[in-house]
């Protein structure tokens, strides 16, 4: 791992955290219709569909309801994030905790595995 990150530090993935009580991951979920909660009412954006672990600004293009209305990311899950299992079949159905995921990049000491965080002096490991 030297060879190809010198600087000792690794980047990964991490899910973000959960939002509401009971679940496990940070997961952004779309309205569904009130009489078949297994149809959502929105779709995902065009420009999202297989882009797993493409990085999304809040603003940026997240769904398009049923007339042609872009939804943008709120930045629920923070400003920038990256989505993981986007438009995956099997999170249609409520029953499956419908949604998309949400994860956030970490960075990772490659000798200790600890996270660290970044800043422009310094580097200081997250508790």
């Amino acid at each position: 791992l030297n060879k190809w990150y010198p600087g000792g530090q690794l980047p990964v993935y991490k899910s973000a955290d959960a939002r509401k009580k009971g679940q496990l991951c940070g997961r952004i979920r779309w309205p569904c219709d009130p009489e078949n909660p297994n149809f959502p009412l929105y779709i995902v954006h065009k420009s999202l569909q297989d882009q797993d672990f493409r990085k999304i600004k809040k603003g940026d293009a997240l769904f398009v309801d049923l007339d042609g209305n872009i939804i943008p990311y709120s930045g629920s899950h923070g400003d920038e994030v990256y989505l993981i299992f986007v438009n995956e079949g099997g999170y249609y159905y409520s029953s499956s905790g419908t949604g998309i995921g949400v994860a956030v990049k970490r960075i990772i000491g490659i000798m200790d595995g600890m996270i660290v965080e970044q800043d422009e002096s310094s580097h200081s490991v997250v508790s």
